[in-house]
């Protein structure tokens, strides 16, 4: 890890019972100015679709809203499901995004966990992994050259089309959550869920450097391994950090789990339940996580200490807002993180 660790917050954006999605909207906006105010330096947005867990489901849109009422914070989708659009769409909404944030866009890409969320789409769960491998060689082929192909598509077949609006960065950042080989090998930063472990990491650094030089690349000359992790955060002395923490997971959970329910509209209930795998596997180790993020911001920060201390990991993201946690607790978290965790925790990387 070079110098010091940033900070910045992954976010869903979901529904909050008896607020209206207007004024959800300009009070996550107001919450994105707090933190490019106070220093974060992004904000991520998850995509769902046709649930409670995600009401702002196209980024971009949002994104550009954010960086009217922002200066330096970066701001980008985590994930952009790439096999349930059209690489044209994805590649201008890309480029428009980038244009308007100035070169602050951050592109998290990924193949979507949800079966019943391609389905929508028109596109296939089963074939998910290949569309998705497909259209990232399309959106690498274009931002390298400036024009977007479908040649040795397997799925897509259209005239090549001018990339018009180039993006305003020469480079976007672009990130891949969970799997450290895919990440690696794509010259891509690594999102991890938590604290990562040195055996993953080592995966996708030996990922980065065996790939190194390949034609589906997303790094730079200068670009080197880089793992962020996200973490749930509840401030309170005691118990009330523990409450906050165990709402924020349980209602995250609770919302995720209502995507998969309609994976039964496609599918059996044990093809469902097989899908649902890495939500299964978050569950294992759920109070674990919920502890990891709560106490006082002294208990924070020196656990936060410990798992930042072997230097595998350069950016961790706060999940914040997250699931039953209220605006006004998020806020404090977020006013109380800036204000008396952050600075202990980059005095504790620069000091390593």
């Amino acid at each position: 890890m070079a110098g010091s660790t940033t900070f910045g917050i992954f976010d869903h954006i979901e529904d909050l019972p008896g607020t209206p999605t207007d004024r959800l909207f300009r009070e996550r906006l107001e919450l994105i100015r707090l933190a490019d105010a106070a220093g974060f330096s992004a904000y991520h947005l998850a995509e769902h679709h046709g649930s409670d867990l995600c009401l702002a489901p196209n980024q971009e849109l949002f994104v550009a809203a954010a960086a009217q009422v922002t200066e330096r914070i970066r701001l980008g989708p985590m994930v952009k499901l790439l096999p349930l659009h059209h690489p044209v769409r994805i590649l201008e909404d890309m480029c428009v995004a980038d244009q308007l944030t100035r070169g602050r866009l951050d592109f998290g890409v990924g193949r979507g966990v949800a079966p019943i969320e391609h389905a929508w789409f028109s596109s296939s769960w089963t074939e998910s992994r290949e569309r998705f491998e497909d259209a990232l060689r399309i959106v690498c082929r274009a931002l390298a050259t400036g024009e977007i192909t479908s040649e040795g598509s397997a799925y897509w077949s259209f005239p090549p089309v001018p990339l018009a609006t180039q993006p305003f960065q020469d480079r976007i950042p672009f990130w891949y959550p969970g799997n450290p080989a895919i990440a690696g090998r794509y010259g891509m930063s690594l999102m991890w869920a938590g604290p990562i472990d040195p055996k993953a990491y080592e995966v996708y650094v030996e990922a980065w450097n065996e790939h190194q030089g390949g034609d589906l690349r997303f790094d730079g000359p200068e670009s080197r391994p880089r793992v962020g992790c996200t973490m749930l955060i509840g401030i309170g002395p005691g118990e009330e950090g523990l409450d906050i923490a165990r709402r924020a997971m349980n209602g995250l959970i609770r919302r995720t789990q209502n995507v998969h329910r309609n994976d039964l509209l496609i599918m059996s209930e044990e093809e469902s339940y097989a899908a649902q795998a890495p939500l299964r596997a978050i569950l294992e180790h759920i109070e674990d996580a919920i502890a990891a993020g709560a106490g006082t911001p002294d208990e924070i920060a020196e656990r936060w200490a410990g798992f930042l201390a072997p230097g595998l990991i350069d950016y961790v993201a706060l999940q914040v807002p997250a699931g039953d946690m209220t605006l006004d607790e998020a806020r404090r978290a977020l006013e109380v993180f800036a204000a008396e965790v952050k600075p202990q925790l980059e005095k504790a990387s620069l000091a390593a």
